[in-house]
């Protein structure tokens, strides 16, 4: 029997991961169906990076969570801004500050963490990625195709703000990380 508690929607980062969880299901049933106007759009996970605005595809992420890793020490082979590890469901993740791979300052206090999925063309296994805070989903028509100075695409979103795209594959390849 349900009660009144059960009912109560969730508050915070619980709602949040339950709005992308749901998300993820509404474009996961719409899957081979065009808009209506034939544009295929892209849906992102928005995250605020110390005041800068990026977008993670929505089907890279597993999971959205609390920031929680283990410290590691530093050893000399560590790709730049490797923060720890992270033990999720029998699986260990490297844990990154997107910041400093986007060429940024480290995140004092990060807000939240992406753990991301399994990619067979990124070598480094399972990756988490660290951020300021999460801001929800946006929907992109297309693929964006001018780059920054730094290789990463930006999209417009449709109340006019730009975000940068981040691809995970182009992120983690030896161009940027050097593995």
């Amino acid at each position: 029997m349900m009660t009144h508690a059960d009912m109560t929607p969730p508050a915070g980062r619980e709602a949040f991961a339950r709005r992308v969880l749901h998300e993820r299901a509404r474009i996961m049933a719409a899957r081979g169906q065009g808009q209506a106007d034939g544009t295929a759009g892209r849906l992102l996970v928005m995250l605020d990076l110390a005041g800068q605005a990026c977008g993670v595809d929505l089907h890279a992420v597993l999971r959205v969570t609390d920031p929680v890793w283990s410290d590691m020490p530093r050893r000399p082979d560590c790709p730049p801004g490797v923060r720890g590890v992270h033990g999720y469901q029998g699986d260990l993740y490297t844990v990154f500050d997107l910041s400093i791979l986007l060429g940024g300052a480290p995140l004092e206090q990060p807000g939240v963490m992406l753990l991301l999925r399994s990619v067979s063309s990124i070598p480094l296994g399972r990756i988490a990625l660290l951020a300021s805070a999460a801001l929800g989903t946006a929907e992109i028509a297309g693929t964006p195709t001018p780059l920054t100075p730094s290789g990463f695409p930006q999209a417009s979103l449709p109340d006019g703000r730009s975000l940068t795209v981040i691809d995970p594959a182009r992120l983690f390849s030896s161009r940027y990380v050097g593995v």
